[in-house]
């Protein structure tokens, strides 16, 4: 049975760095962090501590959204980290969930998601771009000691069609969640039968005969369930191929978002993202069922087949991020899905 290569995610925070190195010690792939400041620490200052502490694990962060930062100031960051960790960085630009919708802010266009690729390549290769705000020539003039450039893969975090046909067409690879409108077939088959797909999930591993939603599992994984009835309110169009009772439970919770203070909707709604429960809205959703459908979350021997699974759909890579007991969650998961 083949399944993906298996590397670990973070919500980055001050302990991320050594998670990173534990990651590393395991046998994970890769570790890759999330950018959205008003959430989690910064990820640039997160991955060069955990390049002085490794010397073989991929890194990567992403989503990297535009306007968060100029390209100018992400390119410096990204040719920084490559001078730190040579041939194991790499970057994945989107056109923004939480980094924009903390902000009030709705994602941007493909247009302006497009652009962000083609400057920040060339502006991290030490290559001439047009500057966004007025079109003049810009290009990195390093002085002695500074990277003058690096080549690192920048991959295009995807959900509908145009940003798949984007990804295929501009990307050095394709990222996207577990659980995506389609399936994962549907991202496959718009980015192309040859793109890098990696895949990213939630993930815990359940002891035989442990519930779903014992205290444990619902530590690890229920973030993840709040992050989804967060989406649905922010984006309706992802209830998209949800089954009548979780589409149902989604327009009541959209219903309860709405009544969210409106000045402060975006703040209160996003918080704990990925990482705790805030809302008793959101502990309400977290059963069995939700934790099927919105988590890669079962005993070793079904995370297994899972995997092997999303092998057979086109994922090459599968990044899984632990909850709750961090350093305790990535074990098991390694011990479970790792070669021994």
């Amino acid at each position: 049975m083949s399944i993906p290569q298996v590397g670990a995610f973070f919500a980055p925070t001050h302990d991320t760095p050594d998670h990173i190195a534990l990651a590393e010690s395991l046998g994970f792939a890769s570790a890759w962090v999330y950018d959205s400041p008003l959430l989690y620490d910064d990820p640039f200052v997160t991955l060069a501590r955990a390049a002085e502490r490794t010397s073989s694990i991929g890194l990567g962060v992403g989503a990297l959204v535009p306007g968060l930062r100029t390209p100018v100031a992400t390119a410096a960051a990204l040719r920084s980290l490559a001078a730190l960790a040579p041939g194991r960085l790499r970057a994945a630009v989107g056109a923004g969930f939480t980094g924009r919708f903390t902000l009030g802010l709705p994602p941007v266009s493909l247009r302006r998601l497009e652009r962000e690729v083609r400057d920040l390549r060339a502006l991290v290769r030490g290559e001439a771009a047009e500057h966004p705000e007025g079109g003049a020539t810009i290009a990195p003039i390093p002085v002695r000691g500074a990277p003058a450039g690096a080549d690192l893969p920048i991959y295009v975090s995807c959900r509908g069609p145009k940003a798949q046909a984007l990804a295929g067409r501009l990307g050095d690879g394709a990222l996207t969640g577990i659980f995506s409108p389609g399936g994962l077939g549907a991202i496959r088959a718009g980015v192309g039968p040859d793109m890098p797909l990696a895949v990213h999930a939630i993930a815990a591993v359940a002891e035989e005969g442990e519930p779903l939603d014992s205290p444990r599992l619902r530590a690890a994984v229920g973030p993840v369930i709040g992050v989804a009835f967060h989406a649905f309110a922010e984006q309706p169009w992802r209830v998209e191929g949800l089954d009548a009772e979780a589409r149902a439970a989604a327009e009541d919770y959209m219903a309860w978002a709405a009544e969210l203070p409106a000045g402060r909707r975006h703040l209160e709604l996003h918080r704990g993202h990925l990482i705790e429960l805030v809302h008793e809205r959101d502990r309400e959703l977290v059963t069995p069922e939700n934790i099927r459908r919105f988590s890669f979350c079962g005993t070793a021997e079904e995370l297994r087949g899972r995997a092997a699974e999303l092998a057979e759909m086109g994922a090459g890579e599968l990044l899984l991020q632990p909850g709750g007991d961090v350093p305790d969650e990535l074990r098991r998961l390694a011990e479970a899905l790792l070669p021994a």
